[in-house]
């Protein structure tokens, strides 16, 4: 799964490197590939790190919070 992510985010990357220029402001097809692009690095980021137990939020409360010696 994880070289087919980086596989698709190689090619967004390259799609987004080479769209032609100028950009219109109106142009939806670019904000569309950097959406992609970006969910999927998300994605494998996720595989990527190991699931933590709690969250930072969590973590950070139950060690003192505001009030940590």
């Amino acid at each position: 799964m994880k070289k087919q992510l980086q596989q698709r985010i190689d090619e967004l990357s390259l799609e987004i490197r080479n769209y032609p220029t100028p950009i219109a402001r109106c142009d939806l097809h670019l904000p569309a590939l950097l959406e992609e692009r970006s969910l999927l690095l998300s994605r494998l980021r996720e595989l990527e790190e190991p699931t933590a137990a709690c969250s930072p939020e969590a973590l950070w409360a139950n060690d003192g919070g505001f009030h940590a010696a």
